[in-house]
């Protein structure tokens, strides 16, 4: 795990991302570049954490540390094993979304190797299930959900959430219907899945939606989820 012995306890944060390429021999000012630039996506101010040491970290940032150290010399493929693992829920749930803007921005091929299904749904744009050491599926999160290879898959999925788990896939915008709800607006990215826990718990059948810029869409229900939540035909 990067949080605990990922990390060279004896470098700083910026010698530890740097570490790649240097062995590369990159020249310094392209190597202080590229770790300026990582430790600024990461929101991590280079003049501020550069010099200090892992242990003077928070997990949080000690796993951004990690996966910055990882992206550092440009790799076109990059193999991450359970690197969520050691995080609390709330951390995780922010180094997940950080790292998918930060593939977005790179194109980095990232091949995740998870035990959580919830984080392979949220996270992969394909999903590769193993068992035994044999590739039993290989598709799409949506068809994983929906057809699932064998009984094994099945139950992987995990069939009291697949619903829920198929709404996670897709985005509040994309289930927006014409008219008007009272209570507070649910934003058009959130996920399906958000947007019907909101529902539930407010108690309420339908909720405005808005978009980023605070604009109403529409609306969204429960009828309108519920049925997005079947099984694909």
């Amino acid at each position: 795990a990067i949080q605990g012995h990922g990390l060279f306890p004896h470098r700083t944060v910026a010698q530890n991302i740097a570490t790649v390429p240097v062995l590369l021999g990159w020249d310094k000012d392209r190597i202080k570049a590229r770790v300026d630039e990582l430790m600024t996506l990461y929101q991590l101010d280079p003049e501020a954490f550069g010099p200090r040491y892992p242990h003077e970290l928070s997990g949080g940032q000690q796993q951004r540390v990690g996966v910055a150290r990882a992206l550092a010399a440009e790799p076109n493929v990059l193999l991450m094993d359970e690197p969520f693992g050691a995080l609390d829920p709330i951390i995780r749930t922010k180094a997940q979304e950080d790292l998918l803007a930060i593939q977005k921005r790179f194109g980095t091929t990232i091949i995740l190797v998870t035990h959580d299904m919830e984080e392979a749904v949220h996270m992969g744009d394909k999903i590769a299930v193993m068992d035994a050491g044999k590739l039993v599926q290989y598709a799409k999160p949506a068809e994983i959900l929906a057809k699932p290879a064998s009984a094994f898959v099945e139950t992987l999925v995990g069939a009291s959430e697949r619903p829920f788990r198929l709404l996670s896939l897709g985005r509040v915008r994309d289930a927006v219907e014409k008219g008007s709800a009272e209570g507070e607006a649910i934003p058009g990215d959130a996920s399906q899945r958000d947007a019907l826990a909101e529902l539930l718990w407010s108690g309420r059948p339908a909720l405005p939606v808005k978009g980023a810029d605070g604009k109403p869409l529409g609306r969204v229900t429960v009828e309108g989820l519920v049925k997005r939540a079947a099984r694909p035909a």
